[in-house]
């Protein structure tokens, strides 16, 4: 398992970080190339390190894909960032910070912190202590060399990536850089006293066009040869939005009895062997759907 830790420079990705990162891109696929560090600097606005972390953020969100051509890196928006760029620019939809954070949580490779704090680390309530040795626990196991303090760094990014000390609304909020671009999905409270909560969020807050489609891309090569998926694997198993979005069982169920109502899926309880047949369709139509429909 490759670990990746502090790529990001300790800068956690801010709200209005992600648009300036697709119009960057957009404008010049190069922008974060190397030997446009400075071009970069000045058309963005921001110092170099946090150039560095855009470049990290944009790839472990899914919002670009990174490669090299004869001029040097280069990046191109992915297809949900293509969406998000032409019908959410400002990132003021909920489903579009659900999609990132899918993304992010299950980048075990360069995102090894989030991979492992919603996959693996099961405590619910935890300070960072708690989070710290139990993650550097993990590393040792996995036969990664970081130091303790970098681990306690690395917890300091991921509770900032979520927690925030402003009370504010997502539609009015777009060019404030210091608040954390994930803090209205409420995954992760802070409850005073060095604590932190997990928080399971309510049916509603998941808009079920986003929660449907994050199943079908989860799961897209197990269903191009089986349409049914078990209950229990959506709940628990590792990279399924059971785990990423903090899900209880009747919050579960309540989304895919919605699912069901709008046809898009079967639910069976087959003798206690409970599972969910999905109709022929795919993550690409339901997208589509949801981003025009924010869109009018």
């Amino acid at each position: 398992m490759k670990m990746t830790l502090n790529k990001h420079g300790s800068f956690y990705i801010r709200n209005g970080w992600p648009t300036k990162i697709m119009d960057a891109i957009i404008h010049n696929p190069h922008i974060f190339s190397p030997n446009n560090e400075l071009l970069a600097v000045d058309s963005i606005g921001v110092g170099r390190v946090m150039i560095k972390a855009m470049r990290y953020w944009a790839c472990v969100m899914g919002i670009a894909v990174e490669g090299k051509d004869q001029i040097g890196i280069v990046h191109t928006l992915t297809d949900i960032a293509n969406y998000v760029h032409e019908y959410d620019p400002y990132c003021t939809d909920i489903g579009t910070l659900w999609l990132f954070h899918r993304n992010l949580s299950r980048d075990a490779d360069n995102a090894t912190a989030w991979n492992w704090a919603f996959n693996i680390y099961d405590a619910l309530s935890f300070t960072k202590e708690d989070f710290s040795t139990a993650f550097y626990a993990f590393i040792q196991r996995e036969g990664g060399a970081y130091a303790k303090k970098m681990i306690e760094k690395e917890f300091d990014c991921f509770k900032n990536t979520y927690v925030s000390d402003h009370a504010f609304s997502i539609s009015k909020i777009v060019d404030e850089d210091t608040i954390p671009f994930f803090a209205p999905l409420k995954l992760i409270e802070y409850k005073g006293s060095g604590r932190f909560e997990r928080r399971k969020p309510h049916a509603k807050e998941i808009p079920l066009d986003i929660f449907f489609a994050c199943i079908l891309l989860d799961n897209k090569e197990h269903l191009n040869e089986n349409r049914q998926i078990g209950i229990d694997l959506l709940l628990e198993g590792d990279n399924q939005a059971g785990k990423y979005m903090n899900l209880s069982y009747s919050t579960l169920l309540e989304l895919l009895q919605q699912l069901e109502n709008k046809n898009y899926i079967r639910l069976v309880n087959n003798f206690g062997n409970r599972y969910i047949e999905i109709h022929d369709c795919s993550a690409a139509e339901i997208l589509e759907a949801h981003y025009h429909t924010i869109g009018r």
